[in-house]
């Protein structure tokens, strides 16, 4: 699915770009956007959103800060940390094995292509 999207969108990239009236549509939009970027509505929205990131900036630090010291403190007396997984996963994850993934029967037909949304298997 992924390679799917991501296709597509290379697709219209070049679309817009390669083609006259893609091109024209491009410098359209933007334009639209410069327009809106350099409205004055627009432009006190952002710095009003600029002093409030600014005004709140120390407190999200200080919390961040609080609650790293409460994580390694948390780990320095936690004695099961020496046998946790080094992958990051919680010891919870390591007792549970991933589930494996479903093998096609020989009722399903395998097409080497994984259905999409809304299509059946079959």
């Amino acid at each position: 699915m992924q390679k799917v999207l991501t296709f597509a969108a290379g697709a219209a990239v070049g679309f817009v770009l390669g083609t006259r009236s893609g091109r024209q549509t491009y410098e359209k939009m933007r334009h639209q956007s410069l327009e809106l970027w350099h409205n004055p509505a627009v432009q006190e929205k952002v710095s009003g959103a600029t002093e409030t990131v600014k005004d709140k900036a120390p407190q999200v630090q200080h919390k961040v800060g609080e609650l790293a010291k409460k994580a390694t403190h948390h780990h320095h007396t936690d004695t099961s940390s020496t046998t946790a997984p080094t992958n990051g996963a919680s010891l919870g994850d390591a007792a549970t094995p991933a589930p494996a993934a479903p093998t096609p029967t020989d009722a399903e037909p395998t097409t080497g292509v994984p259905p999409t949304r809304g299509e059946s298997a079959g």
